[in-house]
């Protein structure tokens, strides 16, 4: 906490936006957490909806999908119709839920990339508060009085502390991005597995 202190009274843009960088991070981290959930994603009502699909009732497997305002139960209630009628065949639906999947998990992982590319941007962050510091070294070499000293040591502590800083920042939303990216991971893994137990559930 001391080197975010040093930063901020030496070079406070540099504090600034190593603060700013981590609440967003946060604030993204927050978000993409508590809504990468199976029961946010999935239908309501998924488990009447499986247990009216083992007893081959798909008129109301599709009246539960209707009743549900999500994208993806729209989407499974007109897939789950086309394969009823005998549009497309298991195969060909299996690959259009598989698609819709997909596209649920590029959506969860919506904005995590920035998390990610943080994690870069605050070690460049803390480079630059290196380099002011590095400046008021050099500064210092011109002066050879008590001034020229305590300018000497300014210099290296914002050098060194805003190394730290960004490197701080940048370990703690490498940990925010390894959270949230394998709890998405999770979540996408256990809706194929549910869409694998419909598909078995199909006759």
């Amino acid at each position: 906490m001391e080197a975010f202190t040093i930063v901020w009274k030496n070079v406070p843009i540099v504090a600034f936006l190593l603060f700013l960088l981590s609440t967003i991070s946060t604030a993204i981290f927050l978000e993409r957490f508590l809504n990468a959930k199976k029961s946010k994603l999935l239908p309501i009502g998924w488990r009447q909806f499986k247990l009216a699909l083992a007893n081959a009732n798909y008129e109301a497997a599709i009246a539960i999908l209707r009743r549900d305002k999500k994208p993806f139960s729209r989407t499974l209630a007109n897939l789950l119709e086309l394969y009823i009628h005998k549009e497309i065949t298991k195969s060909e639906l299996y690959k259009l839920l598989e698609n819709e999947i997909e596209i649920l998990y590029l959506e969860l992982s919506k904005r995590i990339s920035f998390i990610s590319s943080s994690v870069t941007l605050a070690t460049l962050i803390g480079l630059i508060g290196t380099v002011f510091g590095l400046i008021e070294v050099f500064g210092a070499f011109s002066l050879t009085s008590m001034e020229g000293f305590k300018l000497l040591a300014k210099g290296i502590a914002t050098s060194l502390n805003s190394t730290a800083a960004g490197l701080l920042v940048a370990i703690y939303d490498y940990i925010l991005y390894w959270i949230v990216e394998s709890r998405v991971k999770g979540v996408y893994s256990k809706i194929l597995k549910e869409i694998d137990e419909v598909m078995e559930l199909l006759k």
